[in-house]
């Protein structure tokens, strides 16, 4: 009986040490499936194999954050994730969809980053318009979030009323994948030719993938990071980048 003790007390301990990584994962994660994921740790301490299953991946854990920390691993990883291409003449600016503090309504960061780099093109001369994505409002979980799409649509014309560039709102965006498809089927319908991909670094390889699949004319101009730098020198860097990382290898 106090083996078993031992191990729960054991278990409930990793498993609070696991929950960082269910955030790094997905950051927008609630509080129930925080619980669940601690509580389904802490009842794995009541049988052997589970427990050491959970000895084993706690030390797997251990081992990726020393390798984050203490190596380049992180910069090597992210920059394989970075496609940044000089800018050229287009038709399209395709600003993609970031994120949203869905409480206060506003764009993150992210968001902010890319529709800034977008609007220096578009001031720059490379292309006469942009599209923002329209959200749904649950690709957050939240299905009361404000579209994306119409915030920044809104940000823009405040900023340069009716002087501001063309948008192309695309309409029920939920991945990088049904932009592509949209902007594909805008593109082809009004025949324009090239595009600028406006997204952040780490975001820049998997989205200009799914929208040379379907036969466009891609440039990839990358934004600013602002949710770490990219120089990646300083270990609480290498750790903020730990997120957008496992999103993209494994999207």
């Amino acid at each position: 009986m106090w083996t078993q003790t031992k191990r729960l007390l054991i278990a409930a301990g990793l498993s609070l040490l696991l929950l960082p990584i269910g955030l790094i994962i997905n950051p927008d994660i609630g509080l129930g499936p925080l619980l669940g994921l601690w509580l389904g740790g802490t009842l794995a301490g009541l049988f052997g194999p589970t427990f050491r299953i959970l000895l084993l991946g706690s030390g797997l854990c251990a081992l990726l954050v020393a390798a984050v920390v203490f190596t380049p691993l992180t910069k090597w990883l992210t920059d394989w994730l970075v496609v940044q291409e000089a800018p050229q003449k287009a038709d399209l600016i395709v600003v993609l969809g970031g994120g949203m503090h869905c409480g206060a309504g506003e764009l993150e960061a992210s968001s902010l980053a890319r529709l800034q780099k977008g609007l220096e093109l578009w001031r720059a001369g490379f292309a006469p318009r942009i599209s923002l994505s329209d959200t749904v409002g649950e690709i957050f979980g939240d299905a009361r979030c404000p579209s994306l799409g119409l915030e920044a649509r809104a940000r823009v014309q405040a900023l340069y009323g009716a002087e501001g560039p063309e948008i192309v709102l695309l309409p029920k965006m939920r991945t990088t994948r049904t932009e592509a498809l949209a902007v594909a089927e805008v593109v082809r319908a009004r025949g324009w030719k090239r595009i600028l991909l406006v997204t952040t670094p780490a975001h820049s390889r998997r989205s200009v993938g799914a929208f040379r699949k379907l036969g466009l004319d891609v440039v990839s101009v990358v934004s600013s990071e602002p949710r770490f730098d990219l120089a990646l020198a300083a270990p609480a860097d290498r750790l903020q980048a730990l997120t957008p990382l496992a999103r993209e290898y494994l999207g």
